[in-house]
């Protein structure tokens, strides 16, 4: 996709074909269609304005352009799909935008022959935003006002006005979006290049690339395929779980650690799935005995204690997430919807290991897989887990009735 965009000045033609790529409402009907779009897009603006204030308040690591960077470039998609879909395409939403930024600074409007680009709107907005005796704050309350404005519109009642009042309207909070960048010494232009990034990392186009964790001899690696037995047991007043493959005990039994049960003794499947879709976990490759030693620097950085009790942290972390707020442990979060700030997180979490080259799709993927296989493993008190790392997925089978299974 980087390629796609990168080089020449990034197009309104060619963001609105990356952007409308990844538009998941596409299914449903038209207007409810514009409304997820109009309210995105005002929910977008007031939760700039809400980082904003947190971040001055609780004086927040993150500096006003990197929370203007994020909201803005969210804002911009929502803003493009809905003015795509009420029939403004990207060089009449572009000409509208340097039109009314053109008429703000009292510049002389002309006909553009080209596709308009973001730096054309970036060039006007950086030149002029510092003649303007406003403040940030009033900008930010111009673009508040005028999303509120466009949102109140009904998809009938936008259909049915004129296509110079649609695209006005469009327009000028294309422009209201590019002079709050400039404002804060951002450009829209690398701001849209950013958010296509971002929507890549997270929600992948059809076909998909795996990034997975690359070194080490044949022998260091992954098994294709792997059939791990949870074996249930009571001992005493404890429930253990232990785990076997082809007969053979693999780590130590393992019990909840906690004194309300709550069947974390199965979490070892969370490593298996982090194996099958993101070709990492040096948990396995512990219990497997397959760390890197062929590589001193992969043996020593990738598969040590340090990424063991990072991935440790990580799995435990993501349980408690999803045990609480009523989360049902993600079984009803569909592919797209895990929460985006917890992927972010876990991207934090393992800055400098290979694995954070992963895109966020991925990490969905592995944490779902496993919060599924998971939720079967529980119920039915154990069972057997296959591990398809050419597939990247997990296959679950019930466990055969024995008497050790409790």
């Amino acid at each position: 996709m980087k390629a796609q965009i990168i080089g020449a000045p990034l197009t309104l033609l060619s963001y609105c074909k990356q952007a409308g790529k990844t538009d998941r409402f596409t299914n449903e009907a038209a207007h409810d269609h514009y409304k997820k779009l109009t309210f995105g897009f005002f929910g977008e603006i007031g939760g700039l304005l809400s980082a904003l204030k947190r971040r001055r308040r609780d004086q927040l690591y993150q500096t006003d352009s990197e929370v203007v960077r994020d909201e803005i470039g969210d804002a911009l998609w929502y803003l493009v799909n809905a003015a795509g879909l009420s029939g403004i395409g990207p060089n009449v939403l572009g000409q509208a935008g340097l039109s009314f930024l053109r008429r703000r600074f009292n510049e002389t409007s002309r006909s553009e022959i080209t596709a308009i680009t973001f730096r054309q709107l970036d060039g006007i907005a950086s030149l002029h935003h510092t003649t303007l005796s406003r403040s940030s704050e009033e900008l930010l309350r111009d673009l508040a006002y005028d999303s509120g404005l466009a949102t109140s519109f009904k998809f009938d009642r936008i259909l049915n006005e004129p296509v110079e009042n649609r695209a006005s309207m469009f327009g000028q909070l294309l422009g209201d979006l590019a002079l709050v960048s400039a404002c804060f010494a951002l450009e829209l232009g690398e701001i849209a290049y950013q958010n296509l990034l971002k929507i890549y990392d997270r929600w992948p186009p059809q076909q998909r690339y795996y990034l997975i964790e690359p070194g080490g001899k044949d022998f260091e690696q992954f098994p294709a395929r792997m059939e791990v037995e949870f074996i249930q047991r009571k001992i005493g007043n404890r429930l253990m779980v232990v785990q076997q493959i082809k007969g053979l005990n693999i780590g130590d039994p393992l019990t909840d650690n906690s004194r309300r049960a709550d069947g974390y003794r199965f979490h070892d499947v969370f490593h298996l799935s982090y194996a099958a879709h993101l070709g990492w976990s040096p948990v396995i490759r512990a219990l497997l005995k397959l760390k890197r030693k062929s590589d001193p620097q992969l043996d020593e950085n990738e598969d040590g204690a340090r990424a063991i009790i990072l991935e440790e942290g990580i799995a435990t972390w993501i349980f408690n997430h999803a045990k609480g707020n009523d989360r049902k442990l993600y079984a009803d979060v569909s592919p797209g919807r895990l929460d985006y700030s917890l992927l972010k997180q876990i991207r934090s979490m393992v800055d400098g290991l290979m694995v954070a080259n992963c895109p966020l799709w991925q990490w969905e993927n592995a944490i779902l897989d496993g919060f599924r296989v998971f939720r079967e493993l529980y119920h039915h008190k154990g069972g057997i887990v296959i591990v398809d790392l050419k597939r990247h997925r997990l296959i679950f089978k019930p466990p055969v009735p024995s008497t050790e299974n409790i």
